[in-house]
């Protein structure tokens, strides 16, 4: 990528703007004995064994790591921001929330083969008490370098009146945004409330979650307006070093192009389309 000839900033935007964090039943704090960073490139170092559990054998949790990017007037990007950088401020706010027990019910996926007839989950559950199954701890800030503690955790919300923890905020040297999601807890507050369905189980809660990331930045005193992200909180990963031949870019990718909203590349690129799809056959051709 060509160096800009203007470098001053304009905007800001957090990437990824779809930020992946991944449960797990790790109660170690540290990172690298209890939790790591999700991979932040496309073909990411292999892991030594054991890499994903920590000493007790319990499952790591998948942190996503959030950045800011300064753009100039022409919408090129100038750098990465932080707060080594003279007169910067950086405030990140999260807000997410477990809403699936106030959904619908999980049958097949909406466009595979055809749409069908849905309930909604916990039907039971009429008018404003359908608010009591949603998970919301509410929104939670977060600023300057190296910060954690239970004033940042998403422990407020309640599925009915149960409190269910559904992760934290922590920041790193330079003040970026780590988001560390639950513990892969499922539970049901009634006693005797077997789960009979890997999906639609009324009366049971998760500690997944998704919702958005936003960004207060002033430079020089001067705010400057941030796009923001999205957090989501996934399963494990239990096949960490194999990428799937389509993955989730991909679908996004093509509806952008078959929605109009991107235009398609003009030419093939090997090593953009080609060498993606080779590479995943080859690493998930044991599977």
């Amino acid at each position: 990528m060509a160096e800009p000839q203007d470098h001053t900033i304009v905007r800001a935007g957090i990437y990824p703007a779809i930020g992946i964090a991944r449960v797990g039943n790790s109660l170690e704090t540290e990172e690298g004995e209890g939790w790591f960073v999700g991979p932040e490139v496309q073909y990411p170092e292999p892991q030594p064994p054991g890499f994903t559990k920590d000493q007790h054998g319990a499952l790591k949790r998948q942190a996503a790591k959030f950045r800011l990017y300064g753009f100039n007037a022409a919408g090129d990007v100038v750098r990465e921001i932080t707060l080594d950088d003279p007169n910067t401020e950086i405030e990140w706010t999260v807000h997410v929330a477990n809403k699936k027990a106030a959904w619908y019910e999980f049958q097949v996926a909406l466009d595979i083969p055809e749409a069908v007839p849905l309930r909604l989950r916990n039907n039971n559950y009429q008018g404003a008490d359908r608010q009591k199954l949603v998970i919301d701890p509410g929104p939670v800030t977060i600023q300057d370098r190296n910060q954690h503690g239970e004033q940042y955790h998403f422990n407020k919300g309640k599925f009915i009146d149960e409190p269910v923890y559904l992760g934290e905020l922590r920041t790193d040297g330079q003040g970026r945004l780590i988001f560390l999601g639950g513990r892969g807890h499922s539970n049901s507050p009634f006693p005797n409330n077997r789960a009979g369905d890997f999906a639609n189980n009324d009366g049971w809660h998760d500690d997944t979650s998704d919702g958005p990331v936003s960004a207060k930045l002033s430079i020089d005193g001067h705010e400057i307006e941030v796009d923001p992200a999205w957090v989501v909180t996934a399963p494990p990963n239990y096949g960490t070093e194999i990428v799937e031949v389509r993955n989730m870019y991909d679908v996004i990718y093509d509806a952008l192009i078959s929605g109009l909203w991107l235009e398609a590349p003009k030419t093939v690129s090997f090593v953009d389309d080609i060498y993606p799809i080779q590479y995943s056959f080859v690493y998930t051709q044991w599977v």
